[in-house]
């Protein structure tokens, strides 16, 4: 079968998916390209086409199958709604995205990994930083524009990305039940409520 760019891009996104159940299990640093190929059910080698080694397959986890993905293809007329409007849609996105079983369970083996491992730990906070950049510029236009009163547009991109980073580690690996009581849209209404008190015009 000649490799077509839609035959390309399916066999990556079964060896990203192959690869996030072998990291699960394993870790990533037990974890093997033999180990994910048998997974994919694919030939070791054949990784190679797509991934040029497991680090690489580890990025694209992290670029493709958390919330970045989503944040990074939103469309200019959701960008153009008032803050209130966007962040209590964006807050509920990234929510379902990272408390998505599959990712919950990378979640419990990557996070003890990364503490020990820069391999893993590095790109996870690249990635977290495209987040904080991203909700800066966010805030920065609209303080220029009036929706949102002047002020550190970054230490308030970093305030969002912390509550909700603080709800997930509560609910999904402290297993909280103090947190887990609320819906993703509960708990968005919160943090957007809270957080907009200090940033919207007096």
């Amino acid at each position: 079968m000649a490799r077509t760019p839609r035959v390309v891009e399916d066999r990556r996104e079964q060896i990203i998916d192959a690869a996030m159940r072998v990291f699960s299990q394993k870790g990533f640093t037990r974890a093997t390209n033999k180990d994910i190929a048998h997974e994919a059910g694919i030939t070791a080698g054949l990784i190679y086409h797509y991934f040029e080694n497991k680090k690489a397959v580890l990025d694209a986890i992290i670029e493709e199958r958390s919330p970045w993905r989503t944040v990074r293809s939103l469309s200019p007329h959701v960008l153009a709604l008032p803050p209130e409007q966007f962040l209590r849609l964006l807050v509920p996105q990234v929510l379902s995205i990272v408390e998505e079983e599959k990712f919950v369970q990378l979640i419990h083996v990557l996070l003890p990994e990364a503490i020990h491992n820069p391999e893993i730990g590095h790109p996870m906070a690249e990635t977290l930083g495209k987040m904080v950049n991203f909700l800066t510029d966010y805030f920065s236009s609209k303080m220029v524009n009036g929706e949102l009163r002047q002020g550190n547009a970054a230490l308030a991109a970093q305030t969002l990305l912390g509550c909700v980073t603080g709800f997930v580690l509560r609910r999904q690996v402290l297993r909280d039940p103090t947190a887990l009581e609320y819906t993703h849209e509960q708990i968005a209404e919160v943090i957007v409520e809270t957080l907009l008190k200090g940033l919207l015009p007096r």
